[in-house]
């Protein structure tokens, strides 16, 4: 069976992502209030730390406002950037799709395990279950390395099944929503996410399973090898989304005095 063409698919799709960011940076540009002349603002004497939940608001509200808050920063510069190499790659891959698609069934391959590890029915409970062991252990990192993780699950799920319905793009095997791989988006997001959080030491073999999940879809006819690439670049850029936190520094400079001479004191911190 021939390949439907990608490029048909990831021409206006690329455009509309990039205008949607765009778009949604300028208008949170113009939104925000700018802060009286001459003023300075002070920060809340009792402000809670990073990353911890409100008792006000209650867990599942925070939980429901960051999820909320995961999709309008989906729509930013860097993750723009993350699909655009995500789909001229698939782009790259897409002549090569029929030809891989044979050799896969030609070869026979058979990658067991992949197809349960890449499901949403696994990942989903998961993170679910590090979350409430973390919280319970009284772990704050492992807490919020499972919050993140069912955060991600969410993000990459909605994203992946509205391309999915916008595309329709025909599998390999003649059933419908091809495009992008669910598998590979949800086993890279899980891979970012980890990575983000505990490192490489976790993250590399994170990326291996999900490298090796992605590349089942083929040999399995569920996907053309353009699908699983583009999955891959959805799942990558809802790990990031939820973790973009413990990527931004905070610079703290104050004046040093010191005996004979003085200077000014730069601290940087990681948020988390």
């Amino acid at each position: 069976m021939k390949s439907p063409p990608v490029q048909r698919i990831l021409t206006p799709l690329v455009s509309a992502v990039t205008v949607c960011v765009l778009s949604a940076c300028s208008a949170i540009a113009q939104t925000a209030p700018a802060p009286p002349a001459n003023e300075t603002t002070a920060a809340p004497a009792s402000a809670p730390p990073s990353g911890a939940v409100s008792t006000e608001r209650g867990w599942a509200n925070g939980f429901l406002r960051d999820v909320g808050g995961d999709y309008l920063h989906f729509l930013s510069k860097e993750n723009a950037v993350w699909l655009g190499i995500g789909g001229a790659a698939a782009l790259a891959v897409h002549p090569a799709d029929d030809n891989l698609s044979e050799w896969a069934q030609e070869a026979n391959a058979s990658l067991s395990g992949a197809a349960t590890y890449g499901s949403q029915l696994v990942h989903i409970p998961v993170a679910i279950g590090i979350w409430a062991i973390g919280a319970a252990s009284g772990s704050d990192r492992f807490a919020e390395t499972g919050r993140d993780l069912l955060r991600a699950q969410i993000a990459v799920v909605s994203w992946t099944f509205a391309i999915k319905v916008a595309t329709d793009r025909t599998r390999p095997n003649g059933d419908p929503r091809s495009f992008p791989s669910g598998h590979a988006s949800t086993s890279f997001a899980t891979a970012m996410v980890l990575q983000e959080h505990l490192g490489w030491k976790v993250g590399l073999p994170a990326f291996a399973a999900a490298t090796y999940t992605a590349a089942s879809r083929v040999t399995a006819n569920q996907h053309w090898a353009s699908d699983v690439v583009f999955g891959a670049a959805v799942g990558l850029a809802s790990g990031r989304t939820v973790t973009i936190r413990l990527r931004e520094a905070h610079l703290v400079v104050a004046p040093l005095v010191a005996a004979g001479g003085g200077g000014v004191l730069v601290t940087a911190s990681r948020k988390s």
